[in-house]
């Protein structure tokens, strides 16, 4: 009885702090429900059952996290806190013409071993065109590292855009037709955001998909920075901003 209890109040414990974790990247507000929302040490995740890739992965980084640095794995798995049905595999991508893109970027997550390799479920993977995964995409990851270094911290969330055209690869993942990035400086009450085109994209490119948040609320039906004063968020979310 004494084991069952303890096993009892570690699953709960381990609840706990799975909560407190995801707190941490919902600090500034949930853009929605989906249909489950995940919660890793470096990433929060709304994950879409039909789609089979998150609606938003939303994550807080700090100057220190970023600059800290676990060798990356390649690891690909598959998420098994999803239902068997809605699970998106590696093997969907096999011969696809597409990247296991990633939503969370691995460089920003490999603040420790088990930040890094959480990055790798396929969860946070979205399908994405090589020219735009390891181009504009990549590019403006490295830009939000950089911010972070300036700016001390930064909360950011990142997501594919569907236009209900969409096709698929493998078994129903599908592929998006734009990718969305908004960051919020908490510091200064800044928010800058950016819409992607799904295509090869060049890092010079980048100033020209600069966008207001309210125009990616607007296209996603999400809801960015919901908690923070209404003034404020409404300020910040009309602003339209040059190349920080």
């Amino acid at each position: 009885m004494k084991h069952l209890l303890f096993a009892i109040l570690g699953i709960a414990l381990s609840a706990s702090a799975s909560a407190a974790i995801c707190h941490q990247h919902l600090e500034k507000g949930t853009p929605n429900s989906s249909d489950q929302i995940l919660c890793r040490d470096g990433y929060a995740a709304g994950y879409n059952y039909q789609n089979k890739v998150s609606n938003w992965v939303a994550y807080h980084i700090t100057k220190e996290s970023v600059n800290a640095f676990y060798e990356r794995s390649n690891s690909f798995r598959t998420d098994k806190e999803l239902p068997a049905v809605f699970r998106a595999t590696s093997s969907d991508y096999t011969k696809s013409g597409y990247d296991r893109g990633h939503l969370a970027p691995s460089g920003t997550m490999d603040f420790s071993q088990e930040s890094m390799q959480q990055s790798f479920l396929m969860s946070n993977m979205a399908p994405q065109l090589p020219g735009f995964n390891r181009g504009g995409w990549k590019a403006l990851e490295e830009k939000v590292r950089e911010w972070a270094n300036t700016y001390d911290e930064l909360y950011v969330v990142s997501g594919p855009i569907w236009d209900g055209n969409e096709t698929y690869i493998g078994n129903g993942v599908y592929i998006p037709n734009r990718f969305y990035k908004v960051i919020l400086d908490p510091n200064y009450n800044d928010a800058i955001a950016f819409i992607l085109p799904h295509r090869k994209v060049s890092s010079s490119e980048l100033p020209s998909f600069i966008t207001t948040v309210d125009e990616v609320e607007q296209v996603t039906q999400l809801d960015f920075f919901s908690t923070l004063p209404e003034s404020i968020e409404d300020e910040i979310e009309s602003q339209l901003w040059e190349m920080w």
